[in-house]
């Protein structure tokens, strides 16, 4: 499973550069046997690379309710609120909300609702191994995701951080920044969640 799938070439087409990340993409998927590509959230830096190669691999495509109504149909200014480039319509084939679990090898992923950066966000957290994989709700360092863009909401991305403090996790793997990996809990999600406390009580 791949969990989201960077921008692609989304950006450098905007800016008429040249990359080889589909091509870079495009292998990792195939060399890895990838089957499904699992999306956090639906802005263009985690689904650009899957909208230009889902017609040349063979992966079932996930995502929430929420975010596949806006994957599905397009919805340029929804996926891609910066610059509001034209986005591909997705075929999403699998939608997944609270309570539901998602197994890969000797891995059970509850998958989890984190609203707040945007409305139909998604978490995945493996109980037994303390791996929480965050997208863009929570980073490391005690940052957080913005909640300015549409469907965004700061007290939903309080609750969620709040609930995400509340769990054991020794592994953070978020949507940007490095990944945090420890022998012992982590404590920078509780920082973040102060840090939001403070900081979104101006807007």
């Amino acid at each position: 499973m791949m969990i989201d799938t960077g921008a692609g070439n989304a950006l450098n087409q905007r800016f008429s550069a040249s990359s080889p990340n589909i091509e870079t993409l495009k292998q990792a998927i195939e060399t890895k046997r990838v089957k499904h590509i699992f999306l956090t959230h639906g802005h263009i830096d985690h689904i650009g690379g899957i909208s230009s190669l889902q017609s040349e691999v063979n992966c079932t495509i996930s995502a929430s309710h929420e975010e596949a109504r806006h994957l599905t149909s397009g919805n340029s200014p929804y996926l891609d609120p910066i610059m509001n480039s034209t986005c591909s319509p997705l075929k999403i084939t699998k939608k997944y909300g609270e309570g539901d679990t998602i197994t890969v090898g000797n891995y059970d992923f509850q998958v989890l609702e984190t609203p707040g950066h945007t409305k139909g966000s998604l978490s995945l957290y493996e109980p037994d191994k303390k791996i929480l994989i965050s997208g863009d709700t929570v980073f490391p360092q005690g940052s957080f995701g913005r909640t300015d863009l549409p469907s965004g909401s700061s007290s939903e991305l309080l609750n969620s951080l709040k609930r995400l403090s509340d769990l054991e996790i020794h592994v953070l793997l978020p949507g940007h920044m490095p990944p945090i990996i420890s022998q012992t809990p982590i404590n920078s999600i509780k920082d973040s969640f102060r840090n939001a406390q403070t900081m979104l009580s101006y807007y």
